[in-house]
């Protein structure tokens, strides 16, 4: 990450790149405090930020200048226009250029290096080591790139693996297209954003995500659509017959390869909406890449449940100790676990970075906290996003807030006790409510003289007269 000098009019000019534009953007959201996240975020040392520090400074119109890092940050962030300074000055950094020509190879299968020389502004001989960077990091696809002289340069590997190389790749690419220097627009933007892509499948994605419940993560409208643009836009050839809706067209077939990942009482309508939508029209050989896009978004890794009760008690105890939260086991934990356990495992893990909470309107107290939850995480899952801390901090900082309205004690007749305990969880989450305990009607007049009670929930009904004027809530048992 070191800044380079380029030669021009007898003096040297600094190179701006994306790591200033987003150490800037990070600045502005903590407030200039914690240049520790700073570095973790963006995996730079103290000294490189220092240096990018003074790189913007040199940047802003009528600066004050200053050597001393915290009035540095205070010139910077004093100024309106310094974003968009930045991103006039913007360079392409050899982080951009292994991802530029990665996705160019991707998308093209060749590519012509005394063209690319000229776009990108460098020798022959940089785009040759950056090839040994890309080389290596399409290996794990099982890709390739063969070189062949006085022709250029050609990417090898099966169809179905240059696929799932996009899929990764265009996601990176939307993910962080707002940061990226304008070459890349200017070379992909009319390949991911058209009025199908833009229009049509964004609205469709959308109901997707409402009918099949899976808007528990940021980002996953963007996954849905690098794979539909990687596995279907991009390579046109799935004739009709081929396509998933055509050869899924009963609901019971249907439900053979989906039925373990959606709830049953909304299959119906999913397999409608894939009889109706573009994802329908992906070829059915691809079903299994689906799958685990859906597995993604959902938080679903089977694989990873004998792990979750593990995880939970490492992040119980990070949350306890460091914001005074208690975590309990819901759906969405267990799949907020699930997940941060299945990526933890990734040992190929292409870096992105996630920008989305800079929009979110939160307080400096909340930014404070997600920043301290963050650090801790970060030493036991070294790739957990920044971007699902604040998702879980938000989330369970909402559960205690309820918990403290809707403790409930459970008041029963009939209903064996054992049932009622091994529902528990499940009543709890069905009704937004934690019981605090579970008492038969008939020893309830002895337990109210020794408990404040202001509240009880009960499932039978008829109960109600037995409880005098104190405040009842009917409870639904869960399915």
């Amino acid at each position: 990450g070191f800044v380079t000098f380029t030669k021009g009019d007898g003096f040297m000019t600094i190179s701006i790149n994306t790591k200033h534009l987003r150490l800037f953007k990070l600045l502005e959201f903590t407030q200039g405090e914690n240049l520790e996240f700073c570095e973790l975020f963006l995996d730079m040392n103290r000294a490189n930020i220092c240096s990018y520090l003074k790189e913007i400074q040199k940047i802003v119109p009528n600066r004050k200048s200053s050597t001393k890092t915290d009035d540095i940050i205070k010139i910077v962030l004093s100024q309106k226009s310094c974003f968009f300074n930045l991103k006039k000055e913007q360079n392409i950094s050899k982080e951009d250029r292994i991802f530029f020509l990665t996705l160019h190879l991707l998308l093209k299968s060749s590519l012509n290096l005394q063209l690319l020389s000229n776009t990108l502004g460098v020798s022959r001989r940089t785009l040759n080591d950056d090839l040994l960077v890309v080389k290596n990091n399409i290996e794990i696809y099982s890709l390739d790139i063969m070189s062949i002289p006085g022709k250029g340069i050609f990417l090898e590997g099966d169809f179905i693996d240059i696929k799932r190389a996009l899929c990764t790749y265009i996601y990176k690419y939307l993910v962080e297209e707002n940061y990226l220097p304008n070459l890349f627009s200017q070379s992909f933007s009319h390949i991911f954003h058209n009025s199908e892509i833009d229009d049509i499948l964004q609205k469709q994605i959308e109901q997707f995500i409402t009918i099949a419940n899976c808007d528990s993560f940021f980002y996953n409208r963007e996954l849905l659509k690098s794979f539909y643009i990687s596995f279907k836009f991009l390579d046109d050839d799935t004739t009709f017959e081929n396509q998933i809706k055509n050869n899924l067209n009963t609901l019971d077939d249907f439900k053979i390869y989906f039925e373990n990942i959606f709830n049953p009482k909304s299959l119906n309508s999913i397999f409608n909406f894939f009889q109706n939508s573009l994802l329908g029209e992906i070829s059915f050989e691809d079903i299994r890449f689906l799958i685990n896009i859906l597995k993604i978004c959902k938080g679903l890794f089977p694989e990873e449940t004998v792990f979750i009760k593990d995880h939970f008690i490492v992040f119980k105890k990070i949350l306890k100790n460091n914001l005074n939260l208690d975590l309990k086991r819901d759906l969405f934990i267990d799949r907020f676990l699930s997940r941060t356990s299945f990526c933890s495992k990734q040992k190929h893990y292409l870096p992105i970075f996630e920008m989305s909470f800079l929009n979110l309107n939160l307080d400096s107290l909340t930014v404070e906290k997600c920043i301290k939850l963050f650090k801790e995480l970060r030493k036991v899952y070294w790739n957990i996003s920044f971007t699902d801390v604040v998702s879980l901090y938000l989330y369970v900082n909402s559960t205690n807030k309820k918990e403290d309205e809707k403790k409930l004690v459970i008041v029963y007749s009939s209903i064996p006790k054992y049932l009622l305990e091994q529902l528990k969880d499940k009543i709890e989450v069905d009704n937004n409510i934690t019981i605090t305990n579970f008492i038969n009607v008939n020893l309830f007049n002895d337990f109210i003289k020794l408990n404040n009670i202001q509240c009880v929930g009960v499932f039978e009904g008829v109960l109600k007269n037995s409880l005098g004027n104190l405040e009842v809530k009917y409870l639904t048992l869960p399915i």
